[in-house]
């Protein structure tokens, strides 16, 4: 799927969104669950989203509030030039 090799998520996702919303939509696309780790590794080690700085209101549960991010690009790119050969 595109979506593994590309940065093609900015077209699904929000200005600025975080992991847990990013993760919903990966899933949906892909049709199978989606391990939030390595969804914040590897896009990030590939330069595809950036930290904004800013961070999600807390909800109705408490807990700490969510690291907002962002995709590099607004423009469609291969982030993985081999898995695309």
């Amino acid at each position: 799927a595109k979506l593994s090799y590309t940065n093609i998520g900015f077209a699904l996702a929000p200005g600025e969104f975080a992991l847990s919303t990013l993760r919903d939509i990966y899933s949906a696309a892909l049709g199978h669950p989606v391990d939030a780790t390595n969804l914040q590794r590897v896009p990030e080690r590939r330069h595809v989203i950036t930290r904004t700085g800013t961070t999600a209101r807390s909800g109705r549960s408490g807990g700490r509030p969510a690291a907002l991010y962002r995709f590099a690009d607004a423009r469609y790119r291969v982030t993985d030039e081999f898995a695309a050969l």
